[in-house]
Parts: structure tokens; sequence; C-alpha cells
């Protein structure tokens, strides 16, 4: 096995092969069972949309699908763009689907207010995909939406307790394996169903897990106050310094 730190392409290519071999088949949210070996491959995109297509070609080869989750407002991509519209396209002829990465911060803290952005920036989407949304995630969720079990939007979510509490979870984000490796996670030794989280800036460009460097990389394409968008989204991003302190 790869090392738990080796964010590049093979190392990413190297995990799902390994819950291939284990016996994992990639599934749906309305299609997921707790008690089976089923996968759901998840990446939500925080900054860079090119950052997915190859990683999305990767899991083609493998006969895996994911679902990519784009924010409908971003500091550092923007759903009219002509580049992210060709993300989109490139995605569907790789099999794969695209869902919103709702940021509910933006709103005030009130669930009919929630509910209609939810609806607005779906709606929004949906436009630039032509394609229906079915799933929303929620970008860097308060608590409260964490094993919110009631849909928003008319759509399921990430963390309903039927992907997030009932089966098991794993995340890259801030570009570390928060809940151990998925190969080690107990639901894995157990067979039993996994929502797997990845972030493609991690991976995407052979960082082999110095995120400074990834972090870096994405800084320099835009005007130096943007360090202040990537630390509001990575967690322990220090601006000034463009380092990781956790």
């Amino acid at each position: 096995m790869t090392p738990a730190n080796d964010f590049t392409k093979h190392g990413y290519r190297d995990v799902l092969s390994r819950l291939l071999q284990r016996g994992y088949n990639c599934r749906s949210y309305d299609d997921v069972r707790k008690d089976r070996a089923d996968l759901i491959v998840r990446h939500d995109i925080d900054f860079s949309p090119a950052d997915a297509l190859p990683i999305a070609a990767i899991e083609q080869k493998l006969g895996v699908f994911s679902t990519y989750f784009f924010l409908a407002r971003s500091p550092f991509y923007s759903l009219d763009d002509q580049a992210t519209r060709t993300v989109f396209g490139e995605l569907f002829s790789l099999g794969h689907d695209v869902g919103l990465h709702f940021d509910a911060a933006r709103y005030a803290d009130d669930e009919t207010v929630l509910e209609q952005a939810a609806l607005d920036e779906c709606e929004l989407l949906e436009r630039y995909t032509d394609r229906p949304v079915r799933v929303i995630s929620f970008h860097r969720p308060a608590a409260e939406l964490l094993n919110r079990s009631s849909t928003i939007a008319g759509r399921l979510h990430t963390y309903q307790p039927a992907f997030f509490k009932e089966i098991g979870y794993c995340s890259d984000s801030s570009g570390r394996w928060r809940h151990g490796h998925p190969l080690n996670h107990p639901a894995v030794a157990e067979g039993h169903a996994l929502q797997l989280l990845t972030h493609p800036i991690w991976w995407a460009n052979d960082d082999a897990g110095n995120r400074e460097q990834a972090l870096d990389r994405l800084a320099k394409q835009y005007d130096p106050s943007i360090r202040l968008s990537i630390a509001e989204t990575v967690t322990g991003y220090d601006a000034q310094s463009g380092r990781i302190v956790e």
C-alpha cells in the first residue's frame, strides 16, 4: 500500500484499487446500503475545477463513478466561465455526476432562507449543466447541519445520517485523512458501506502531501489577497506565511 501521505494521482488510484479489491462497488446516494460493501465517492471542488479532470479519468479507468460538488459562488471560479462549463461536459462524458456545494454561512441562519437559497443555487447550477442536481454537500458545515436528517431544497445532502453516521465516513479535509486512512476504517474492516470524500486540489498535481506547495501554486494564479479566501476554506492556513499550522 502506498504511504498514507501519498496525496498523488498514483496514491489516489491505489486507494480506489484496494477498495475495489476488497469487494467494494460504487453506489449513488439513493442506492446505498449500510450493511453492504457500498462505496460513495464524493469530491468537493473548493478551488480549481480543472483539478477534477485527472481524478475523474483515473476513476473512469477503474470503473468508478463519483459526484463532483461545485460552489455556485466562489472567489476561485465561476459557473459562467467557459473553462468550468467544459469541465462539466468532461465529467459527464466520463460517467460522473455533478452536485451543489452549498455554503450555508453566506446566508442568514433561518430555515426558510436556507431552503430558498439552496433551491436558487441548484437551479443556477442546473442551467449551466443542463442536468438535474440530485444531491447537495455543505461547504464547511456548521455543527447543526451535520446529521441533519431532513432534505434541503428537496434534495438529499451528504451529511444526512444515512451517509454520515450510519455508514463509514472518511475525508481528506485540509489535505490530511481526518478519520484515518480509508483502508484502516472500521467500516472497511467489516465490509460495510463507506462515503469517501476527497478534494482534488490535494491529489491532482502530485504534491505528495505538501499542502503548502499545492496552495502556493493556487495562490499564484490570483491577486495576493486571495490568500485570505484560502484561509477561510482551509483549516489552519495562515494567509500571511502561506503555511498550515495545526
